[in-house]
C-alpha cells in the first residue's frame, strides 16, 4: 500500500496485487484496516496540535473520541489479485460525492475538464492496463486495437456458487449487458499490452470479456490457462480521474503496472 495523495477530504492509494481491499477475517491484513490505522495515527498527532484540532472540529469530519474508529468511506474496489489506484473518502460528504461519480454511466466524457459543476454528475474515469495472451483467431482483433478503440459488448451471467462469471446468450435470464473498449499498445511473442476502459461494472468483467474474445489475461488461472507459469494476474488500475468532492477540481493519478511483455 502506498499513499499517492491525501488531504482533509480524500486519500488516493496504490494497492499492491494480492492485498484485499477489505477482509471478512478480523486477523487478515487488508487495505481498509491499514488506512484506518494510518488515520488513527494522524488523529493522535492532530490532538497535540491546537490549530489542527480546531480546524477538524469546524469541519464535517467525524468527531473522534479517545477510542473512536476513524471514518473511511469506501467508494469503489479492486479484486484482490488486481493492483492499482483507489480513492477513499475521509468524510461522509466526500463519500457521497465520490460515490455518485463512481456510479455515473455515460453522459459526459469522464475526462471532459470543461464540464460545469452543478450539471449532470460526471463519471469517474478508470483506465486499466493488462497483458493478454493472443489465442485462436484473436490476432486480427488485437491488430485492430492498434488502429482504434475496439468495443466489446457481451451479456454476463454471474455464478455466485463458484464466484465466477461467464458470457451468456443475449436476453438470458439474470444476464447483464457488459461493455468495455480496449486499445492495443504493444504486441510481442503472442502477447499484447492493452489499455481498457470499462463502460459497465460487472463481476470479473475485464477477465471474462477479454477471455471470451480470445485474449485471456496473462496469469489468469480462473478464466485463462489454469497451468500458466505466470505468478500473478497481469491487470492494473493504472489511471484514476475524478472531481475533487470539495474544490470541484478535476484530478488525475497514474501508475505504471508492475508487469510488462
Amino acid at each position: 500500500m502506498r499513499i499517492e495523495y491525501e488531504d482533509k477530504d480524500i486519500i488516493v492509494v496504490y494497492k499492491e496485487a494480492g492485498l484485499p481491499v477489505q477482509s471478512g477475517r478480523t486477523s487478515a491484513r487488508d487495505l481498509v484496516s491499514m488506512l484506518k490505522n494510518h488515520l488513527a495515527q494522524e488523529e493522535q498527532t492532530s490532538r497535540k496540535d491546537p490549530e489542527i484540532r480546531d480546524r477538524d472540529l469546524a469541519s464535517d469530519r467525524q468527531p473522534a473520541g479517545k477510542y473512536a474508529e476513524p471514518y473511511l468511506g469506501i467508494v469503489h474496489r479492486l479484486d484482490q489479485p488486481v493492483e492499482g489506484l483507489l480513492v477513499f473518502a475521509k468524510t461522509p460528504k466526500a463519500a457521497a460525492t465520490l460515490s455518485r461519480q463512481a456510479a455515473a454511466k455515460g453522459g459526459e466524457s469522464a475526462g471532459d475538464k470543461s464540464a460545469k459543476q452543478g450539471s449532470r454528475t460526471q463519471a469517474m474515469e478508470k483506465v486499466y492496463r493488462a497483458v493478454v495472451l493472443i489465442t485462436g483467431e484473436a490476432y486480427p482483433l488485437a491488430l485492430e486495437g492498434r488502429k482504434r478503440e475496439v468495443l466489446l459488448t457481451d451479456w454476463i451471467l454471474r455464478d455466485y456458487s463458484n464466484n465466477t462469471a461467464f458470457v451468456a446468450e443475449e436476453g438470458a435470464r439474470d444476464a447483464k449487458r457488459a461493455q468495455l473498449t480496449f486499445r492495443t499498445l504493444e504486441i510481442k511473442d503472442g502477447k499484447a499490452m492493452v489499455e481498457i476502459r470499462l463502460h459497465t461494472g460487472r463481476h470479473h468483467q475485464i477477465r471474462v470479456q477479454m477471455a471470451h474474445a480470445g485474449m485471456p489475461l496473462a496469469g489468469d488461472r480462473k478464466y485463462g490457462d489454469p497451468g500458466t507459469e505466470e505468478k500473478r494476474l497481469c491487470l492494473c488500475a493504472a489511471k484514476l480521474g475524478f472531481r475533487h468532492p470539495g474544490s470541484g477540481k478535476w484530478m488525475e493519478f497514474r501508475v505504471e503496472p508492475g508487469f510488462g511483455i
